[in-house]
């Protein structure tokens, strides 16, 4: 059974409670116990990192100013979203014996490298954003708030259907994005008239514009990230026989650093996501952010912070070790902000949610939940 805890008790479970720490939880450790970020702070990505990065700290921050019996660290590991460098950065964190548990990793890759090593220290994960369904069923001590591709990618093979397009699905070769593009693929196959796959880093698309010209799409789906994202609609738009076609992709577009790059050609999108809008799902904790950090959140910000949440309630009631923590994740429920958080034995959310949006105005807009 799954024990309930809430925000609104958050007071009361810190006041007057003395947490009985096992002499072995802090045995090298000389300052108090941490909760790492796992994501891109530099980079190409930064943007979405920046953003997870700030909602963990607003978390961290918030619980240390209740005064707790044991205080909480803030600490990173930058990654720049790299699948290549996480596996070292984590045995870091693994050897750190003040660290307690991990939000993140930010992206698939990235943390798909991650996680073996963590389990081999048994330091507990939460990821409020890496969606690769192989993250899953394979890890004891891996956990994420929110639905995975298994479902986004239907979602986003539904919106090109409902669209009745002949559909172009490309992809960057990444965990994501070739992940989620061979779901699209299985589940709208009917309507493809034609594939193709970039890397990671790519500037130049004409040439699959030339192929989305000659299949004669009506709309194409990106499996990838926003910054690739930006320059491959941007080359749809500049030629004349693609400039009115529909550009579908998933949550690694979703952020307003597309926005920024692509500007007017980011207008109108398909985007799916199964993060919250923090504004419209938390607008006191917003009004927070906004002051502290002085910038906009964005899409993970709210998931970031309610997967610290997560840890945070756990070493109010005492979990204050990796072992500890990671049972308390795996049966507790935690009503966080705007959001209510329990993990099924795989490791995947409870809450399944799948949201869509679209850029108007140059602004991210939430058009409808999916599921």
């Amino acid at each position: 059974m799954k024990k309930i805890f809430s925000l609104l008790s958050a007071t009361a479970l810190v006041v007057g409670v003395t947490v009985a720490v096992a002499p072995s939880a802090f045995a090298a450790c000389d300052g108090d116990i941490k909760i790492y970020f796992q994501g891109a702070k530099t980079g190409p990505y930064a943007e979405t990192g920046i953003n997870e990065a700030n909602g963990v700290k607003l978390a961290i921050d918030k619980y240390n100013a209740t005064k707790p019996k044991v205080k909480v660290a803030y600490d990173e590991i930058d990654t720049q979203a790299s699948g290549a460098q996480s596996p070292a950065l984590a045995q870091k964190v693994v050897d750190d014996e003040c660290a307690v548990g991990v939000v993140g990793g930010m992206y698939s890759g990235e943390t798909i490298n991650a996680v073996p090593v963590y389990e081999t220290g048994g330091v507990p994960v939460i990821s409020p954003s890496a969606t690769n369904p192989a993250l899953t069923n394979k890890s004891a001590i891996f956990h994420r708030v929110v639905a995975n591709d298994l479902v986004q990618g239907p979602a986003l093979a539904g919106i090109a259907v409902s669209l009745k397009s002949k559909l172009f699905v490309v992809d960057d070769a990444t965990s994501y994005g070739k992940g989620l593009a061979t779901i699209v693929k299985k589940t709208a196959s009917k309507i493809i008239v034609g594939t193709d796959a970039v890397t990671e880093g790519t500037t130049n698309f004409s040439s699959v514009v030339t192929k989305v010209k000659n299949s004669k799409a009506t709309a194409v789906f990106y499996g990838g990230y926003y910054p690739e994202a930006a320059i491959f609609v941007k080359a749809l738009r500049d030629n004349p026989a693609t400039k009115n076609i529909k550009f579908i992709a998933g949550d690694g577009v979703l952020d307003g650093e597309f926005i920024k790059l692509a500007k007017k050609n980011a207008e109108g999108a398909y985007l799916t996501a199964p993060g919250l809008d923090m504004k419209t799902a938390a607008p006191a904790l917003y009004k927070e952010y906004k002051t502290k950090f002085n910038r906009e959140p964005g899409l993970y910000t709210l998931e970031a912070f309610n997967s610290a949440y997560f840890f945070l309630e756990g070493i109010k009631k005492g979990n204050v070790t990796r072992a500890a923590l990671n049972t308390f994740i795996d049966e507790s429920v935690v009503k966080g902000v705007g959001m209510t958080m329990s993990f099924a034995a795989t490791g995947d959310s409870d809450k399944i949610i799948m949201n869509q949006y679209t850029i108007k105005n140059g602004k991210m807009v939430f058009v409808k939940v999916l599921s």
